[in-house]
């Protein structure tokens, strides 16, 4: 190759470097624009996120602290579901809009709507992301006992073998009320030798449950003064206990407003509505017969929910067990249904032989919890006696259980079918608590009541009974589509 050739050579390769310099240049300049783009969305990405991941978190608190109003009270629902979202760093207004939608009595939906400002795609024209999270939360109610009907503890009724009861303040503890009595012992029928740790001035809560569309509610007391019987077979069964002397106290009965704590009876709103029947008072008119408490609030359309008849004994010179039935019918629209919340107080005086009882109503949201069942003073009868526990299919439960005494002590204790032998009083004034594992395949369909099968031999059984499903009482739900 001459010199001439080589020259020429070396320019063109020259050219041709400085040509693919520029080149990368170009190429460099174009990815570093791509590179950076990539960066800012994958930043203002990150950012979205992290967003619609508190979005969601503030769609769910709102859901649950909006969800205890309903059935009723869907505005303060709202509201409560508004203050819950400002709470959780997105207050309703401007950027940030919900929309709240009550599926079911006791299932409400939340949808949270928020603009979330961008940071580098504003150079590429995308100033904001739109967000929306849903949420749905639903209460589950108090668990009912004693009736799956408007009526409860009605004795007369073959269905339902007992009477509701509910004890004068100075009778012992050990006659079956653990609730509702001052004295462990007495020294007579106004004087307690020793106090009883559980007395509860304010009785007992039933439940008076009202659906949509209801009006006119009406809520009767069936025998609701104290009245001496002849004897405990006879009618109530009504009877003096502890001392052969006239007892002097007074049955109350007062009615409470729905509020947003369907778990807790003692909280709701009086309703100025009462009805108080001192002993042996107007036999003519209260003894086995029928009386309405006279309730204003309740003529006309009535808010849905969980209403609470309140019942206690006043008196001071009281040793004696009224035994009563509570009654709610409604004008229009179906009649309400009559409950026990949180515990029960019975008496069954005409059970011979084998006797099923409404116990608990467990839905199926309860599948994988824990059932605790609590028994006060049971089997009082002349002969032997037991109580089995029954899922809604009728099969016995199977059950871990403990009885004990008024000091603590465990007395006895057992585990396997929920079959426990009362024979002869020997868990006179003591607990049994009975823990059944609810599986995690239960279903009930549309009957969930649990029952308890009583074998009794000429039975007078003054009993109280409790049921609670462990677990918190208001939870989040799938969405629906």
């Amino acid at each position: 190759m001459t010199r001439e050739r080589r020259l020429r050579w070396r320019l063109r390769v020259r050219d041709r470097i400085e040509d693919e310099r520029g080149a990368t240049l170009i190429w460099v300049a174009s990815m570093m624009t791509v590179l950076l783009g990539m960066a800012s969305f994958a930043v203002d990405l990150g950012w979205a996120y992290l967003n619609q991941t508190r979005l969601q978190r503030a769609a769910d608190a709102a859901a649950l602290a909006g969800v205890v109003y309903l059935p009723g009270f869907l505005s303060e629902a709202t509201a409560d579901a508004q203050a819950a979202a400002g709470a959780n760093g997105f207050p309703v207004g401007g950027n940030t809009t919900m929309t709240v939608t009550q599926l079911a009595d006791n299932k409400l939906e939340v949808t949270l709507t928020t603009k979330v400002p961008t940071f580098f795609l504003r150079v590429f024209g995308m100033s904001e992301f739109t967000l929306a999270r849903k949420s749905t939360a639903e209460y589950v109610k108090p668990v009912p006992l004693g009736s799956d009907s408007n009526v409860f503890g009605n004795g007369n009724d073959p269905s339902q073998y007992f009477w509701a009861g509910i004890q004068a303040p100075y009778t012992q503890k050990h006659q079956g009320d653990p609730f509702a009595t001052r004295c462990i012992e007495n020294s007579s029928p106004s004087a307690c030798t020793s106090t009883n740790p559980d007395y509860r001035p304010e009785g007992y809560y039933y439940a008076i449950e009202v659906a949509s569309g209801v009006a006119n509610v009406t809520v009767d007391i069936y025998d609701a003064g104290f009245y001496q019987r002849s004897s405990l077979d006879e009618e109530t069964g009504d009877t003096r206990v502890d001392y052969n002397h006239a007892p002097d106290f007074t049955t109350n009965f007062a009615l409470y407003g729905v509020d947003a704590t369907p778990q807790d009876p003692t909280d709701n709103p009086p309703l100025g509505c009462q009805l108080s029947v001192g002993a042996e008072q107007n036999p003519s008119t209260y003894k086995n017969q029928w009386r309405t408490i006279s309730c204003p609030a309740l003529s006309g359309p009535v808010t849905p929910g969980i209403y609470v008849l309140r019942v206690w004994t006043t008196g001071s010179y009281a040793a004696a067990s009224n035994h009563y039935a509570v009654r709610a019918n409604a004008g229009s629209g179906p009649d309400p249904r009559v409950y026990g919340i949180n515990d029960m107080s019975i008496f069954t005086n005409r059970i011979s032989g084998t006797a099923t009882l409404t116990l608990a109503e467990v839905a199926e949201v309860h599948a994988g919890k824990k059932l605790e069942l609590s028994f006060f003073d049971p089997g009082d009868a002349d002969g032997p006696t037991s109580f089995v526990v029954k899922m809604p299919d009728g099969t016995t439960a199977t059950c871990s259980w403990y009885a004990e005494d008024e000091n603590g002590v465990i007395t006895a204790s057992g585990s396997g079918a929920c079959d426990i032998d009362t024979t002869g009083r020997i868990y006179n004034g003591q607990w049994i608590v009975a823990t059944v594992d609810i599986p995690a395949t239960y279903t009930c369909g549309a009957n969930c009541w649990w029952t308890a099968q009583l074998n009794m031999n000429n039975a007078h059984d003054r009993t109280t009974w409790k049921a609670r499903v462990i677990g918190n009482p208001v939870r989040l739900v799938p969405n629906g589509p």
